[in-house]
């Protein structure tokens, strides 16, 4: 997603862990290089797994350069049992395990149990939807450009979000940005 914006000051101290959600969805809506702002975007060896499952071409034509970490063997028993009670896959579990050893990052999935346990253990957590509006505060895009990507989601991505709640979104952003 290019506009042509230029006021990003510098790019992002932060660092991120994702689930495939948001990198399969970004690049579906072809705005995975959004995610360039971040200081270091760190994927879980079965993370991995599941893009190149679902969405080969999402890690090698970014321009993203992804953290990829050794798979987890040992997870602490409260993890475990969130993790079964809230039925997270191998990869939300070893995101989460990440988060615990990196505390300062944020959690990016579109997973609703994921997201419901990660806020349940203090972590920061954001999806697609957040890293767009995202871009829009820190000057990569310009809202109209969001807003165009809102309106095709439902076609090009396989996002699962409500009619209702994507207009409810569409709709805060236009206030938000005076459109």
């Amino acid at each position: 997603m290019s506009s042509g914006v230029s006021t990003v000051k510098s790019k992002s101290e932060l660092t991120v862990i994702c689930d495939a959600g948001p990198i399969i969805h970004l690049d579906e809506l072809d705005c995975l290089d959004l995610l360039s702002d971040f200081a270091q975007v760190i994927l879980p060896e079965r993370v991995r797994q599941e893009i190149e499952r679902y969405r080969q071409s999402a890690l090698g034509k970014s321009r993203i350069s992804f953290t990829i970490t050794g798979r987890r063997t040992h997870f602490d028993r409260g993890l475990l049992t969130m993790s079964r009670t809230f039925m997270l896959d191998a990869g939300e579990t070893e995101a989460l395990a990440l988060m615990k050893e990196n505390l300062n990052a944020i959690f990016l999935t579109d997973d609703a149990s994921a997201r419901l346990v990660a806020k349940q253990m203090g972590f920061e957590v954001h999806g697609t939807i957040g890293i767009l509006v995202r871009a829009i505060r820190r000057g990569y895009t310009k809202p109209e450009e969001v807003l165009r990507v809102l309106s095709e989601l439902p076609q090009k991505s396989t996002l699962y979000i409500k009619h209702s709640l994507l207009e409810e979104i569409i709709l805060k952003i236009k206030r938000e940005f005076g459109l």
